[in-house]
């Protein structure tokens, strides 16, 4: 019947906007451990990683018994094969979060003095807002704004370069603090990763709602146009 694959695939997308909501939480909270350098917020994003690793699982599991019970079709079939996706790009930002974080305690620890600089706030505001943003367009099936997300992409890029040649200038200038910037140059990194991630949410939702692949290049969300034939032939 129609009528249940239509309502599991309901609860199926209520527990994938969950995991993405604790996705958030988990960078948020990253973040504020990070700038607060409070060392025991650190600790609770590393062990909620653990929990974000057992819902990509269940999602997986949940999306394998969809797919095999139920003939799905349309929009669906998309959401389903989406789901995995996008269930698999919260867990690698779950990942990269508890990354932040390991290297939160890693500074703390050193007793280094403090890490905090503008440019580190305001990277990790405008990752903070795409990431919040990615997640509304997928809790809404609404890919309207998902060019503005790619352009705010490419602003965290831009942004992780300055913070990349100031950070480098600042080993070469002082070697014994090189072990602390390292450490902050990873934690950049990470938020700029964490950025790009969250276009492949994107990316996932407008398969889902269009039935057609996009990339975000640069700063643009594009229709992607692959050469054909890479990995299948065409059998005509």
């Amino acid at each position: 019947m129609n009528w249940i694959a239509d309502e599991r695939v309901r609860v199926f997308k209520k527990a994938l906007l969950k995991m993405g909501w604790y996705c958030e939480k988990m960078f948020l909270l990253s973040i504020e451990a990070f700038q607060t350098e409070d060392e025991k917020i650190a600790r609770q994003v590393i062990e909620d990683d653990n929990v974000l690793d057992e819902m990509e699982i269940e999602v997986r599991q949940e999306a394998t018994a969809l797919l095999g019970v139920h003939q799905l079709s349309g929009l669906n079939l998309r959401f389903v094969v989406g789901g995995i996706q996008i269930a698999n790009t919260f867990e690698r930002i779950g990942d990269t979060t508890r990354r932040i974080s390991e290297n939160t305690v890693a500074l703390i620890r050193d007793h280094s003095g403090s890490f905090q600089f503008p440019l580190m706030r305001k990277i990790s505001q405008i990752a903070a807002s795409i990431l919040k943003e990615s997640l509304r367009v997928l809790a809404d099936l609404n890919v309207e704004g998902a060019i503005e997300i790619c352009a705010r992409d490419a602003e965290v890029d831009e942004l992780f370069d300055e913070i990349r040649c100031e950070l480098t200038e600042n080993m070469a200038k002082n070697a014994e603090n090189i072990r602390k910037l390292f450490l902050m140059l990873d934690i950049a990194q990470g938020i700029e990763e964490i950025a790009d991630l969250s276009t492949n949410i994107v990316e996932s939702t407008i398969y889902i709602v269009k039935s057609q692949d996009y990339k975000c290049l640069r700063d643009e969300m594009k229709p992607f146009k692959g050469t054909g034939g890479v990995l299948f032939e065409d059998s005509d």
